[in-house]
């Protein structure tokens, strides 16, 4: 109850102040053209003994129904040049892929092996692509890996460019802490459901981001370390692996 009644605290602050610092990482991402690399700090909770790869929307990556990333930091990799896309979140030696490549989407797996990787796609070295779902792109917005770092990245993203399905953030507060880091509070409501996202900066730099959102009785939260955020995208990573041989009939 208590962390329930703090997000409710913090989304009824007002401020005259506009959001400064967070403008630069719009910019960046309403380019279409980065490298993200993050550490999900905050373990997904146990919900399930299964270990399945799954994907929600046909649009990203559903790492929570994952047995191997349940209770374990994620870490993930966005790379993206305007129109190829790859995504990886993983943990230690296994890291669940999906790669858009023009009008198709490749998905696959990766283990850390003794001298490098070894991929698994539809067999093992073998992955054949999917069409592109630019329908679902178009409903539910672009995927940054897990769900709960998603929900940060598209909080950044002006209102006009966010899809149907996306929540609406509003800049509430800033300020600095006596560490010397300054913050930057977005919040969002609907209904019953109340979110509130800190970004916090060394210098104008971004690198940390904590989440939380309540509805009824649910209570959700995840810190996230910003590893690098780029406006160059690593683009050998907007291919298949060498290791990955693609079986696509076309």
């Amino acid at each position: 109850m208590k962390k329930i009644l703090l997000i409710a605290a913090l989304m009824m602050i007002t401020s005259t102040a506009t959001a400064a610092k967070i403008d630069a990482y719009q910019k960046i991402l309403e380019s279409g053209r980065y490298t993200i690399r993050y550490d999900n700090l905050t373990p997904a909770p146990r919900v399930t003994n299964r270990n399945v790869v799954e994907l929600y929307g046909k649009n990203g990556l559903k790492v929570e129904g994952n047995d191997f990333f349940l209770n374990r930091p994620l870490s993930g990799i966005i790379v993206s040049d305007g129109t190829n896309r790859y995504e990886e979140v993983g943990y230690k030696d296994f890291f669940q892929c999906r790669l858009v490549k023009g009008g198709e989407n490749f998905i696959f797996t990766k283990y850390v092996v003794k001298g490098g990787f070894e991929y698994f796609g539809d067999k093992k070295g073998k992955v054949s692509a999917n069409p592109r779902n630019y329908l679902i792109e178009l409903l539910s917005g672009e995927s940054f890996g897990d769900s709960n770092f998603t929900e940060m990245m598209t909080a950044i993203i002006s209102d006009s460019q966010k899809s149907s399905a996306q929540k609406k953030y509003q800049f509430v507060a800033g300020g600095t802490l006596d560490s010397g880091l300054s913050y930057e509070d977005f919040s969002s409501s609907d209904g019953e459901a109340v979110s509130a996202i800190r970004y916090y900066f060394d210098g104008d730099a971004l690198i940390k981001i904590a989440y939380a959102s309540a509805q009824g009785d649910t209570f959700r939260k995840c810190i996230v370390k910003i590893l690098a955020f780029s406006a160059e995208p690593e683009i050998n990573l907007l291919r298949l692996p060498s290791g990955l041989i693609d079986t696509t009939k076309r």
